[in-house]
């Protein structure tokens, strides 16, 4: 089964990638990585992958490797599981970027919908108005 956000761990903890994070979030990303490595005490698989060099960028072994390990430590402790879940959130909410913008439509739409965050200028849809249609 592939779970989403083992495999985002992974890639987090196999690339070390924290350029350009935040202090919460590097805070947030030492602590997931002080619990996976308290779990790699005991789990041999986990300590492999650990201990295995940082993947090069567009390198997927030690991810693939530390996902794996992830896999079976989470399935054999779910106690480890949840809390590793739980800091997960917590890291992926320090990444949120605090002035993204989510745009949404619902209900029943009939005309054109324009989405978006900053626009310079005027915002066409359709023709413009001398190019219209005169009955």
């Amino acid at each position: 089964m592939d779970d989403p956000i083992l495999t985002a761990v992974a890639v987090a903890l196999s690339t070390r990638a924290v350029e350009g994070l935040t202090d919460a979030a590097r805070e947030a990303l030492a602590s997931l990585m002080h619990l996976v490595r308290r779990k790699a005490t005991d789990h041999r698989p986990l300590r492999a992958a650990l201990a295995a060099e940082p993947a090069p960028p567009g390198g997927d072994d030690r991810a693939v490797a530390l996902r794996r390990a992830l896999v079976d430590a989470a399935a054999r402790d779910p106690d480890f599981d949840q809390e590793l879940r739980r800091r997960w959130e917590t890291f992926h909410q320090t990444t949120v970027r605090a002035d993204a913008v989510t745009n949404t439509v619902s209900g029943q739409v009939t005309g054109p919908v324009v989405q978006a965050r900053d626009i310079s200028g005027g915002v066409n849809v359709g023709l413009p108005p001398q190019q219209r249609f005169q009955p």
